[in-house]
């Protein structure tokens, strides 16, 4: 996995700060004492937190997006496959970014976003979308409206960020989650392919 390209420490620290503390309750004068900068360095920089905020989404949801893309271009003829390979990209990138994935969770919907955090935010989406389509057309997932099964697959994998960021942070580091990652895995798949029960 190539790491996220190693950021500007005032990005990092406000990452962290955001993902402690929230967006709206983090200041710039916070982020400078943790970046070991004046505010005023900042100002060189940024115009401000939501700059901060929208550089940093757009490249931590730039990089998601390429994880995620890389490992679906296996064999798009085979949506077992390409589920498990990007579901597995997605488990390896919460592993090693929790808190970075935590911060996007958490602002996801920020009505600070501009169009290009919204934009970059959207391609994730489309990606995994276009992964549930595919499988439907191939006759493998259940056919349903695909926003029910992004809600599903995004949630688990929302679930999972929560999980390992908490234990990041009451434990110091973050556990091995392979067997974590691999029933969530399985319980999604037999979700989105298994039809059961139809509730009315």
């Amino acid at each position: 996995m190539k790491p996220i390209a190693t950021p500007d420490p005032i990005i990092a620290q406000a990452v962290k700060l955001f993902a402690e503390r929230g967006y709206a309750e983090t200041n710039l004068p916070s982020i400078a004492k943790a970046a070991n900068v004046a505010v005023g360095t900042i100002y060189r920089h940024f115009k401000g937190k939501e700059d901060i905020l929208n550089t940093a989404f757009t490249d931590i949801m730039d990089y998601f997006h390429d994880s995620l893309a890389d490992a679906a271009n296996c064999n798009v003829s085979d949506p077992e496959s390409t589920f498990s390979h990007l579901f597995d990209a997605a488990a390896l990138t919460v592993q090693h970014y929790p808190t970075e994935l935590h911060f996007i969770e958490q602002n996801v919907f920020n009505e600070a976003l501009r169009p290009e955090s919204r934009a970059a935010r959207d391609r994730v989406t489309t990606l995994i979308s276009n992964m549930l389509m595919e499988g439907q057309e191939h006759g493998v997932i259940v056919k349903a409206d695909v926003r029910t099964q992004l809600a599903i697959l995004y949630g688990s994998i929302v679930s999972m960020i929560d999980i390992v960021w908490v234990q990041q942070q009451l434990q110091g580091h973050v556990p091995d989650q392979d067997q974590l990652a691999l029933e969530l895995k399985n319980q999604i798949w037999n979700g989105l392919t298994c039809e059961r029960s139809i509730f009315q």
